[in-house]
């Protein structure tokens, strides 16, 4: 059994960040340890007048303590980073708590649609910039994936831009690139990926669904992690990723008032494997 430990905020209601990525990871079979770099009662998405603590100040004494009992884990899972302090400390867990051949993998969960998330600063960029220089696996959109690259977000694109864009992000440090939200055609959105050593590029594309929702991302890399880590290739991974977001969301449409995230909690109960 894999052990992982989620590095990212809990977001007390609202279907994403570690609310998603506990139970997803879980149900695949992989023993999942949490870090969380804040508590918040709801994510910052669509609710007013949110609570938020800051960890920052007891995310060292957390990893102390599990360096102090031999605590070591298989890969590290980071998503929202809402504190550039808390970027040295991740570095510092990759360095002590992973085992031999141990994997960071990155979701830098930061902006979307041509804008950072309202909360973030600069300073958050160029952590993730470090990050991303340290990591075995990346998950940005295409929002992130500019802000990453330091270029101008672009709506309009082909594959030889994505390729070039996935290319210049593995040049940066990772093994696997994977890229959501880029659609070539009309009614098609998905993710491709970029394997660096083999030069290996995957594809897989689903309906566009007529609605967004907030917490797809982190299902998303959530599932895509959760079969990498059991040993699934990046081509399966993306397959079961996007199928897996598509159905979550063919679930929640029919709750016109659920828009605050996904109900994918029955579809993990029956695509767990």
């Amino acid at each position: 059994m894999k052990k992982v430990v989620s590095i990212q905020d809990i977001s007390c209601y609202g279907q994403c960040s570690l609310t998603v990525a506990l139970p997803i990871l879980s149900a695949y079979g992989i023993e999942t340890a949490i870090l969380p770099s804040a508590i918040l009662s709801t994510h910052t998405g669509g609710f007013q007048g949110f609570t938020s603590l800051d960890l920052t100040e007891e995310m060292p004494r957390i990893l102390a303590h599990w360096i102090r009992e031999g605590i070591r884990f298989d890969a590290i899972y980071t998503g929202y980073i809402g504190d550039a302090r808390q970027f040295e400390l991740i570095r510092k867990a990759k360095n002590s708590i992973l085992t031999a051949g141990g994997k960071l993998m990155v979701d830098p969960a930061m902006a979307d649609h041509g804008k950072l998330y309202g909360a973030l600063t600069p300073d958050i960029v160029a952590g993730m910039r470090t990050l991303v220089r340290d990591a075995d696996v990346i998950l940005p959109n295409l929002t992130e994936a500019a802000f990453l690259l330091d270029v101008p977000y672009e709506e309009q694109y082909d594959r030889n831009r994505i390729m070039e864009m996935l290319k210049k992000l593995g040049e940066m440090g990772p093994e696997t690139v994977i890229l959501t939200g880029v659609s070539f055609e009309n009614g098609r959105v998905g993710a491709v990926a970029w394997q660096k050593e083999s030069g290996v590029y995957q594809e897989c594309f689903t309906e566009r669904m007529p609605r967004d929702y907030h917490g797809t991302g982190d299902v998303f890399s959530s599932v895509v992690i959760a079969n990498l880590l059991n040993g699934v290739d990046v081509s399966v991974a993306l397959k079961r990723a996007c199928e897996f977001v598509v159905e979550s969301i063919r679930n929640t449409m029919p709750d016109a008032e659920h828009s605050y995230g996904v109900k994918f909690e029955s579809v993990l109960a029956k695509n767990r494997v």
